[in-house]
């Protein structure tokens, strides 16, 4: 199995998760066989894509490729990081010099759109049935025709049980490769946690503001029901964002400023994950209870602590 093959079944494992986690770090190791920056930015568009699944457990090319083209940016342009997207990137600024090292989300609507257009296929070319091969088929299967991955059961359980663990790992064993690259070209390797970490930097989130209220959510602090007014109030990802590493109405709320400091990083009382999802039903016509669920418990499992409240 290789790239250019369209179509990879799910092998199933007899063992609980072990051969899950060998198959993934013989993959990601710097000194493996075959290297490439792709192993680690697909690894972790899916992680980020692991709650955009729908009732089969398959994520669209369109969820993969976005994350995926944008963190490439970000490395290639901003970074000066080499990878397989170099030609498709350089390809698109050559004709613009105002585009050097500006972050993806400070283009303006239309040139992401052209960026994206010319680099919507590069998963399906090159990537999917590459990293299906890698992972020796363990991990997720694929069709080019339908233009989706699907994990099973036990495969989704161990991403979602393990994700922040995954993610560090991830991150580990792209910086060494980097760090290898660096070295023989004679180039700074400093900041490399940094550089990576922000290389799918967060986007506004103006927009939802605007959406909550034309939908008729009510200008008071989701926690503390403390009046806020919308100009001036945060909004607040329930699921905390460095879990979830997506944006998605259902999962943000209005909070003062007080509250989100507060919280941050935490999970908020079980109280709350009720509280959410009464108010998406009487909002967004849809409670997102599955979801919600879902996220709540994962994050938990992945060391993510409750948030307790001042008094």
């Amino acid at each position: 199995m290789g790239h250019n093959d369209n179509f990879g079944k799910i092998k199933d494992i007899k063992d609980d998760y072990h051969g899950y986690l060998t198959d993934i770090l013989h993959c990601l190791n710097s000194n493996a066989r075959k290297t490439a920056s792709y192993k680690y930015v697909f690894f972790k568009s899916i992680l980020d894509n692991l709650f955009n699944v729908n009732e089969k457990l398959e994520i669209s090319f369109d969820h993969l490729y976005k994350d995926f083209s944008i963190i490439y940016w970000n490395i290639i342009v901003k970074y000066k990081l080499q990878s397989l997207m170099e030609k498709y990137v350089y390809q698109f600024i050559t004709s613009d010099q105002f585009v050097d090292e500006v972050d993806f989300y400070s283009l303006k609507e239309d040139t992401q759109r052209e960026y994206l257009g010319i680099t919507k296929n590069v998963i399906g070319i090159n990537v999917v049935g590459a990293l299906y091969s890698d992972f020796n088929g363990v991990i997720y299967g694929f069709d080019k025709k339908r233009k989706v991955i699907w994990l099973n059961e036990k495969t989704y359980r161990f991403l979602t049980e393990y994700k922040s663990s995954l993610e560090k790992l991830n991150y580990y064993a792209w910086i060494i490769w980097i760090e290898n690259i660096l070295r023989i070209r004679d180039e700074d390797a400093s900041n490399l946690a940094t550089k990576l970490e922000c290389s799918n930097k967060r986007k506004s989130l103006e927009r939802f503001k605007e959406e909550l209220e034309l939908k008729g959510e009510e200008p008071k602090c989701f926690y503390c029901d403390n009046k806020i007014s919308f100009c001036s109030c945060h909004l607040d990802h329930f699921i905390p964002w460095s879990f979830v590493h997506d944006d998605k109405i259902w999962n943000l709320v209005l909070s003062c400023s007080s509250c989100n400091t507060s919280k941050n990083d935490k999970i908020p009382d079980n109280k709350y994950l009720l509280k959410i999802q009464t108010r998406n039903k009487a909002l967004l016509k849809n409670s997102y209870k599955e979801e919600l669920n879902r996220l709540y418990n994962a994050a938990l499992h992945n060391g993510f602590v409750h948030w307790e409240e001042r008094d």
